[in-house]
């Protein structure tokens, strides 16, 4: 689903990896819906997704009773029977550490029986025994070894359970797993969102940009559908994480992403009756790309190349006010052989013996949206050659940051012996470049543009559409 940043926001992070497969027993869904909301966090940037493989881009086809028409409403209601999300928080850790912020129960045995009855503020640790789990107060004697899992429940309206710290809306389901517990968030579809949106397009984005935070919010409700899966093939449908959408429960919550989310209520984007899965990225650079220029696979008709030019100007585009919109890395001798040594052989065939010494970093071919298709690496072992966003990946910081992008040129100089003394690379752009540009979305929404034209804009073809479900 990682990023330049907004104005107000930080620095750049990659997201959305390929979800971990754990095998962990399936458990049931139930859900207690709490009201409020709490205080902006630190300022996040939006995130890149699915920066690291194709997302599974088209969803199971829905019924036509489950799909009304373009004409969404712009502030329709909760509806009955809204759909429960399952996020796992934590997966393999030790112990949780649970409380709430107000009267709560513990259940063991999925919610068969009350293995506590909390008034707020007590902590509680949960840990695996003996094929079970135990609840033991920091300030008292652990519960006996009870069935699992257990669930933690508010108990009243406006009332979070906390989790190591943080509030979470709905409740909370503890396994066991191997290497100690996973820890589920239970939670409404549209609360679950509240906790995504602001940490994706950041936190201190303003009233004109609201249309880019609903149409990132209608983004990322998409992505959630698509990615919903059975009981039977593990626990949870996403990870909290950059492995999926960043979700910070009800400490990410920001009023103005709040109201974004409540504005598009089970909006969703749709191709032929189907949800699709709508990657975005941070800065597309000056235009998207389409799908098969980054991920190793066809094409689809609504993933295409769209320039982000604004309309009458020569050189100007609406995501240029990114800090990555240009930007330079440069690498001495010793940076690029040890980024080589390191991360090469994931991604091509390297010699027993190492990669060798560098002597030429070529560009061998561009996508038809400008970015690099083929990198070729001469060394005194051999020529590699890298392949779209392996790229990124590859040609890593002294830090281990990934390139920004694969829209990019390349200047080398190298030494008496042949060998590349220093590497310069000048890109735009931050992310995969497929889908939604971020900061194109928030330079049009400042432009005017209501979320449907800039989803429609980035998502030829599609229809903005309301789920009932």
């Amino acid at each position: 689903m990682r990023r330049s940043t907004p104005p107000s926001s930080g620095s750049t992070t990659p997201c959305a990896r390929r979800v971990r497969r754990v095998a962990l027993a399936a458990i049931a869904i139930v859900v207690a819906g709490c009201g409020g909301h709490g205080p902006a966090p630190t300022p996040e940037p939006p995130a890149n997704v699915r920066d690291t493989i194709p997302p599974k881009v088209v969803a199971e086809t829905l019924p036509p009773e489950k799909i009304e028409d373009v004409n969404a409403p712009e502030e329709p209601g909760l509806v009955d029977n809204a759909q429960v999300v399952r996020i796992a928080l934590a997966a393999g850790v030790p112990r949780v550490t649970l409380s709430a912020t107000g009267e709560w129960k513990l259940y063991d045995s999925n919610g068969e029986s009350t293995l506590l009855h909390g008034d707020g503020g007590e902590q509680w640790i949960i840990e695996p025994e003996r094929g079970g789990l135990r609840a033991s107060r920091l300030d008292g004697t652990p519960t006996g070894v009870r069935p699992a899992p257990f669930i933690a429940r508010p108990m009243i309206r406006g009332s979070f359970v906390v989790v190591n710290g943080k509030r979470y809306r709905g409740e909370i389901a503890v396994i066991p797993a191997p290497g100690g517990v996973t820890v589920i968030n239970r939670v409404y579809m549209e609360d679950y969102l509240r906790g995504v949106v602001p940490l994706e397009i950041g936190t201190h984005r303003t009233e004109d940009e609201r249309a880019a935070v609903e149409a990132q919010a209608v983004a990322a409700r998409s992505y959630a559908y698509t990615h919903l899966v059975s009981e039977n093939e593990r626990p949870y449908d996403m990870l909290a994480t950059v492995l999926d959408q960043v979700y910070g429960g009800a400490d990410a919550e920001v009023p103005l992403s709040n109201r974004a989310v409540a504005g598009t209520t089970r909006i969703v984007l749709t191709y032929n009756g189907r949800i699709i899965n709508a990657p975005y990225h941070s800065t597309c650079g000056g235009s998207t790309s389409s799908a098969s220029e980054v991920w190793r696979e066809g094409d689809y008709p609504y993933l295409v190349a769209v320039s982000d030019r604004i309309p009458g100007t020569a050189d100007r585009y609406y995501c240029d006010p990114s800090p990555t919109f240009r930007w330079t890395r440069s690498y001495d001798r010793s940076t690029l052989s040890a980024a080589l040594d390191k991360y090469l052989r994931n991604y091509a065939a390297v010699p027993s013996g190492g990669v060798g010494t560098v002597r030429s970093v070529e560009i061998e071919s561009r996508t038809p949206s400008g970015r690099v298709r083929t990198l070729g690496i001469g060394t005194s072992r051999g020529h590699f050659t890298l392949r779209q966003n392996d790229i990124r990946f590859v040609l890593r910081s002294g830090g281990g940051e990934i390139l920004n992008s694969t829209y990019f040129s390349v200047e080398s100089r190298q030494d008496p012996d042949g060998a590349l003394s220093s590497l310069v690379v000048r890109g735009n752009g931050n992310g995969h470049g497929i889908g939604m540009c971020q900061w194109g979305a928030i330079g049009r929404a400042r432009a005017g543009a209501d979320y449907r034209t800039i989803l429609r804009t980035y998502y030829p073809g599609t229809i903005v559409a309301a789920v009932n479900r």
